[in-house]
Formats: structure tokens, sequence, C-alpha cells
């Protein structure tokens, strides 16, 4: 017996080398025909084509985006593999994203690329490449996703280039297929070790809405699911600038110790500015074992405990959709078999519940929501229950209410195929998924006894429209590219001034969007793009709009006062003349006079310019309005910058930042575009990662008497967090009274003001005068009328302040506090060097949030609509 087992442990061994690893199963992008030839006959490189982040696994890719998705507008990771069969090479990779395919949102169809719109492509990145020879390097880059004139794009083609330092290394890496999203599309990524218990998620109804008794087709999707490979490092982005596509993050059964610390901070930060975390159950508490996220789990972890019937009673019913009779069998089944395992621990300081029981408890952090689930949201007896998708879209997406009918259009076609021969199939019925299709193209366990012809329709509750507005599908905002910024009231002119002579005032008005049905989950405060949708990059949102008209005003070279030019030159001859002549006269070389005239006056030149703030023969100037939004309780802050750079004689510019946490683009005018050609030839500004610890822009050409803008973006440390103390739960209006603004920070704002709107829309605003570091100021909140903007604050900081303390710009239920600073902020190197430079920053610290929807279940069931064979 002892010999037998011996054998079998050594044929064990003998075969364990065949067993066959991650890369076997192929969920990297491994090139079919890996080439086995000798080194001489290989190819001088091998590439494989870019995978953009998220990127989800290979074996649970959809049909048509073998390279993964993008959002057009958006920031976009990526990553490319390529590798030197013949030697060691060392260079640079450059990458660009060209327009594919223009699609139309109401048919499908695609429209080739004319040459006219290659001009739509993104800029070209740069960054650099160390190849040592045999081995595939995987390469990490950036692209700004292009779009073009509002048209709905179907892809996107990313094409590469490896540039070796020897002229002759030049290949051509393998382009990529990027499918384009459209404008309510955003990514869900769940971070799971067990990607098999999500597929029923693939093609659930919250995720792409049913029409004609199956789900439509990707046009009408709210969520792209995304479930990241994690062997090795996880595709995912390292900044929250390239995290706007996202809009919810499952955290399942990953260590937090998986991801790099770049990826853990963006992730914060993207959660601070809106993003949605669900931590599932124990396993997701288990695996967040950092105490920045730790910390801010709604539930204080305690180990895990029995889950009572009770509270799963009170949950199930809490969420039942009305007309669901599976609640009893779900209650009877939990109560008939082992009782599942839930997280323990208490309820912290701040956190609500969603629904009754206490399974699912939320908590805000900054705009974002942490919602955390006590038992596995894909145990056996929660998802048997039919009210199961109803659950997820209201209390955890925190959605409308969904309502399914007959739809009329769709049972006339069926009558019609019907009646010509063909029963048991729709108009619709060819686009039906493939039953070789992946999991997430299947039909899905909610329409499976409906059939192929059921003319099913559905839309949210009060609404006869089958789109979905970009925010409903995710809470992300940034403010400098999303948000309203109203014109003052009472004739006051955009420069700040008004024409009546007395200071902007904040003045009430009503919520159009209030009587809309959609009230509860849309405000009338943000501007989609018709493309990219909410968080998309975009040079011509309000605050981008204003900041560019402002600064044609500000732009060019300050001509220095005629007192300080007298000034300068009575003191230059001081020094010239009878303080030359006494020196030489008492060392007894009067003749050396004469020689010392000539540095003297090179030196007096230069003090002279240096006093006017001009550079001798290339005056420059700087002019830089910027906006910092900061969450509240969070020590970093989004900072967007649109810097005008004026030239007296043509220059290029060079832009480098501290940190990898930034963007830039240049907005150039077709008059610009053309001067800068005809002076520099046609040379783009080009981006350039890797080579420093943040990104650069080089070549940004501005001409002769001219100036060039430039928007800039990036995430920065304020050195702690601005708080607000009082005896509200935290990131909620509530009572000011007692109520304090604790400036953590290590900026100085200037004229801060408080403005708070309660849910009635009445607005109140307190002066807080300046706040300097470490300061600690009460809130006196008082009528809005009674409080006054100074009228003299420089480069139209009264207008930009006025704007953003408008009651109607504030949505009910929140409060923000609005500052300036007077200088710009660091993190940012301008070459060559200006010598004017003016700046003015704009402060918004939102302080408190509207309260998130309720959580209404669907009007009814998929079942529930009367449907015909």
């Amino acid at each position: 017996m002892v010999a037998s087992l011996g054998r079998a442990w050594w044929c064990f061994l003998l075969c364990f080398p065949l067993v066959v690893g991650c890369d076997g199963c192929r969920l990297t992008n491994q090139p079919e025909n890996e080439s086995k030839l000798p080194e001489e006959q290989q190819p001088p490189f091998t590439s494989r084509a870019a995978d953009a982040y998220p990127a989800s696994r290979l074996d649970l890719r959809s049909s048509g985006i073998p390279n993964g998705s993008i959002k057009p507008g958006h920031w976009t990771s990526t990553r490319l593999s390529v590798r030197s069969n013949r030697e060691d090479r060392r260079g640079v990779i450059q990458t660009r994203a060209d327009l594919g395919l223009l699609a139309s949102p109401e048919t499908d169809n695609t429209t080739e690329i004319t040459p006219e719109l290659e001009s739509a492509s993104s800029f070209l990145t740069r960054r650099p490449a160390v190849l040592p020879q045999g081995q595939m390097r995987r390469l990490e880059t950036r692209f700004l996703a292009p779009t073009h004139n509002n048209q709905t794009l179907d892809h996107v083609i990313f094409n590469g280039q490896f540039l070796g330092q020897e002229s002759t290394a030049r290949y051509d890496v393998l382009p990529a297929r990027f499918a384009a999203m459209p404008p309510q599309t955003y990514f869900f990524v769940i971070l799971t070790n067990r990607p098999e218990r999500f597929v029923r998620w693939q093609t659930a109804n919250w995720v792409r809405p049913v029409q004609g008794g199956r789900v439509r087709k990707r046009s009408s999707e709210n969520y792209r699911i995304i479930i990241p490979p994690i062997d090795g490092v996880l595709p995912i982005a390292e900044t929250a600038l390239d995290w706007t596509s996202t809009a919810v993050l499952v955290w399942d059964d990953v260590s937090v110790n998986a991801l790099t610390p770049g990826q853990q901070t963006a992730i914060l930060d993207w959660l601070n500015f809106g993003g949605l975390v669900v931590v599932n159950g124990p396993a997701g508490v288990d695996s967040l074992t950092d105490t920045r996220f730790r910390d801010l789990l709604p539930i204080a972890p305690a180990g895990a405990t029995e889950l009572l019937i009770d509270d799963a009673q009170s949950f199930l019913h809490s969420h039942q959709v009305a007309t669901d009779p599976s609640t009893a069998d779900v209650i009877e089944n939990l109560q008939s078999n082992p009782t599942p395992v839930a997280a323990a621990g208490d309820q912290r300081s701040g956190a609500t519940e969603i629904g009754g029981g206490g399974l699912l408890v939320e908590r805000r952090v900054g705009r974002g929501r942490l919602v955390q689930s006590r038992v596995d949201l894909m145990s056996n007896w929660l998802v048997r229950w039919k009210s199961y998708d109803s659950m997820l879209n209201s209390a955890i997406l925190a959605r409308p209410p969904r309502v399914f009918q007959l739809d009329t259009a769709a049972q006339s076609s069926l009558r019609s195929v019907t009646a010509n021969g063909s029963p048991g199939q729709t108009a619709d019925s060819s686009a039906a998924p493939s039953p070789n299709a992946p999991a997430s193209d299947q039909a899905t366990p909610w329409n499976a006894g409906l059939g192929a012809s059921s003319p099913v329709r559905q839309t949210l509750v009060g609404v006869d429209v089958d789109a979905v507005a970009p925010e409903i599908n995710t809470g992300l905002r940034l403010f400098s590219r999303d948000a309203k910024m109203r014109a003052l009231p009472n004739g006051t002119a955009t420069n700040g001034t008004s024409t009546n002579g007395d200071s902007p005032a904040v003045t009430a008005s009503t919520d159009p969007a209030s009587n809309s049905p959609l009230a509860a989950w849309q405000s009338d405060d943000v501007w989609p793009h018709p493309i990219g949708g909410l968080g998309v990059w975009r040079s011509d949102s309000d605050l981008l709009t204003w900041s560019q008209r402002q600064l044609r005003q500000e732009i060019g070279v300050t001509i220095p006062e005629s007192a300080l030019v007298f000034r300068s030159l009575l003191a230059y001859l001081f020094v010239l003349i009878p303080l030359n002549y006494l020196v030489f006269r008492m060392l007894g070389h009067l003749e050396w006079a004469w020689l010392a005239v000539f540095p003297l006056s090179i030196a007096g030149a230069f003090w002279v310019a240096h006093a006017a703030q001009l550079d001798v023969g290339f005056a420059r100037s700087r002019n830089e309005l910027a906006l910092l939004e900061v969450p509240v309780d969070y020590s970093r802050a989004h900072l967007t910058r649109v810097v005008g750079l004026y030239n007296s004689l043509a220059s290029r510019y060079r832009i480098d930042f501290a940190t990898p946490d930034a963007a830039i683009d240049v907005i150039r005018s077709k008059h610009g575009n053309q001067q800068a050609a005809n002076l520099f030839g046609e040379v783009d500004a080009a981006l350039e990662l890797g080579f420093d610890p943040g990104p650069s822009m080089d070549d940004i050409s501005v001409g002769s008497n001219s100036y060039g803008v430039v928007h800039a973006e990036q995430i920065v440390d304020v050195d702690g967090p601005i708080e607000m103390q009082s005896t509200a739960p935290k990131g909620r209006l509530g009572s000011f009274d007692g109520a304090s603004i604790v400036n953590g920070s290590s900026l100085e704002l200037l004229d801060a003001f408080v403005v708070a709107r309660d849910a009635e829309g009445r607005t109140r605003i307190a002066a807080m005068g300046t706040l300097s570091s470490g300061a600690r100021k009460p809130i006196r909140l008082v009528a809005s009328g009674e409080v006054r903007i100074p009228t003299d604050l420089p480069m139209g900081m009264t207008d930009a302040m006025g704007r953003l303390m408008l009651a109607d710009a504030i949505p009910s239920g929140s409060a923000r506090l609005v500052a300036r600073l007077d200088q710009p902020l660091g993190g940012m190197t301008i070459s060559p060097d200006c010598k004017q430079v003016r700046a003015q920053t704009l402060v918004l610290v939102h302080l408190a949030h509207r309260p998130r929807p309720p959580a209404v279940s669907d009007e009814n069931l998929v079942g529930d609509v009367p449907h015909s064979r």
C-alpha cells in the first residue's frame, strides 16, 4: 500500500509541470501564433494589441470588443506589450488614438471616417521603453479618447510605434480596436477571485434594459461589466483623472494589497468625487485591510456571525416589488436551511441603513458613497428572489424605479410577422444573441421564461422615453467639467461689477427640475456632454468658457508705470556716473572708470528689465485662472487651470508636472493654429510620460505678439482637510447652530463665504473673511440678501464667486464654501519662465451634499407583463 502511494506521488510530481497556469488559460492578450523560430529567423520585434483600462479577463470579454472599451472625451490608461527578439533595445513608444467609425445611435449603422476627420485624432503620447532581448515588456501609457462634432462613435483605433535610439530600430505596434461607449454607459468594475459567481450580472436588466423580451443593443446599456484579471498588476488606472468613465466598484474578495499604492489612492480620490464602492459581505470586509479603506466602512469590522432570520425578513420586505410572490418562499427556505454568514459589527456614526434589517448600510465619503452589505450579494437565497434586480437597482445603485410594460410597437410587429407564417419570432429576433456567444451576451435568468417573442418595454417610472440620462447612472461630478455657471442677475456685468453700483448679492430662485418625476435623482446644475456624458474632458464647459473669455481681457504684457522707469533711470545714472567716478578716484585709477561703463551699462539694463518684469527682447506673461474643488474632510483636491501664455516674440513652451496625477491639453483657435504652423511648421504638442515624476507636454507653440491657452488638471495634496464641525452627520445639511469651519489645509483662503440651501430651497449665507491655515471660525448664517461680495476683486473673481454662490447653482439640501487664493498653486512648471505672472484660484469646498435618492422598488416585475406567443 505504501509503495503504491509512493508511486502515485512520484507520478504527480512528474506531471505537475504540465499543469497550465494563468497565462496558459490565455487570460492575457497572448498572440495566437507566438513565434518559435530560431533567433535569426524571428522578426526584430513582436507586439500585442493594447488593452484599455479597466480591462476585463479575456474569457469574459464580449464579442466584438477584444481590446476593451473607452468613453469618448475621457482620459484612458492603456497597456501595450512589445518584445525585442534579436537584441536589447532602448527607445520610446509613441502612440495615438484615431477615429475608427461613426455610428448612428438609432440604427447602429456605421460610416467610415473620411480624410477630413483625421484631425480629430488624439495628440501624440511618448514614453520611454527598455526592451531586454526575448522579454515581453508591458508598458502603460495614456491618451485622451477623441471625439468629433458631437457625433456618436462606434470605435477608435489605437496605434503605436517603437522608435529605437538607432535610426533602423522602428516598429509599428499591433493596432488595437477600442469600442466607444454611449454617453449614459459607464464601467462597473468587480474585483473578485470568483468571476463565475457574477455572470448573472452581465446582462441584468439594470445593466442592459429589456425590450421585446430580450436585452437591447449595446447602445442602450447603462453599465459595462468589467472583471479584471488578478494575476500580476491589476489593469486599472493609477490616477483618478482616468477613472471618470467608471461609476461603480464592487469589492468582493481581492486583497487591497493586490493594488499598487497609486491605484489605491486613485480609488480614494475617485470615491470622494462621486464614485460608488460596494463592499460585498464578509469577504469584502476581510480584503480591505488597509486602514485608509477600513476606517471608511459604515460598519465597524468585528468578524463574522450568523444572519438573523428576522433581519433578513425585514430586509426582503423593505425592498420587495409589490407584485413579487417569491418573498415568502425565500424566507421559508432561510428558515429550513443552515443560517448564512453575515458580517458582524456596529453601525458607525454618520452611516445610514438602506431598507430594513440593517443588511445594507451606506456612508457618504465626500460626494461619493460607500455601501456595505453584511451578506454576500451573490448568496443563493438572495439571487433566487425575484425582487433581486429591483433591490440592486434602487438600494445599491440608487437609480430610479423601473416599470415593465407591453411594448405596443413590438406587439404590432409580432402580429405582423405571425400573420406571415413565422410564429414565435419578432422583427428583432435576428439580433438575438448567438448560442455560442459569451456569457455576457446570453439570455438572463429573469427573462428565461418569457420567450423571444415577448414584447416587453422597460422605462423609468414617470418617463415615457427609453433614453437614460448619464446622471442617473453615475454619481461622479467634477465642477469644472460638468457644472453650470449661471450669469449674475440684476444687471451684474461679466467683469463682476454691477451696473447699479452695488456688489452682486445671492438671490433665491426656483429649481426648474423640481417638478420632474426624476427630481430626486437629477438636478439642473450639470451639463452632460452629448457624446461623453458626465466627467468628460472638455474645453467648452461653463467654467472653461468663462475663464477663456476672462483671459482675453487679461492677456498681454503689463507696461510699467512711468514713475518706476524714472526712479530706475535715476538710480542707474547715479551708479554709472558719480559712484563710478568716486570709486576709481579713491583707487587712484580714474582711467578705469571708462572701462567700467560697459559692464555697468549691461548690468543696469538687466536690472531695469527685472524691475519692470520684462525679459530683454522676449517679453512673456502668464495669466492663470483656476478652480480648486475640495471634498470635505479630505486632503486631496481637483485643480483645474486655464493658463494664457503671451509672447512679444514667438516661443515654444514646455509644461512639467510634479506628480503623475495630471492631464493637459492645448486650446487653440483656428487663427492661432495657422500662425503657429507658419512659424514652427506642422509640429503638434506631444504628451510625455515616464521621463519625469509627472507627465510633460512639449512643443506648445505660441506665435509672435500672440497668446496660447492651456487647459490642465491635477489631483493635488493640500496638506490637510477642510472640515465643518457640527452636530449634523458628516456630509449632510443639518443645523448650523454652533458649527465651525476648520481649515486644516496649508491654504490661506481669502474672501471666504459659506452658502447653504435647505430642502425647501431657502438660501442662507455666512461671510467668513480670511481663513488662514489652521484657523477655526464659527458659521453664522444670515439671509442671502444681507451679504455682498467685494466689487474690487482681481481678474473677474467678483463675478466668478457670485456665480458659484447663486441659489439656483446650489442643489437643495447642500452647502458649500467659496473662497479664493491670490497666487497659483505649485506642482506645475512652465519653461521658458514668464516674468509677469498674474493668477487667481477659486476654491470650492463641498461641505454637505443633497441626500441620496430614496430606495424605491420597481413598479412591477418583468414576468408581470402579459405576452403572446
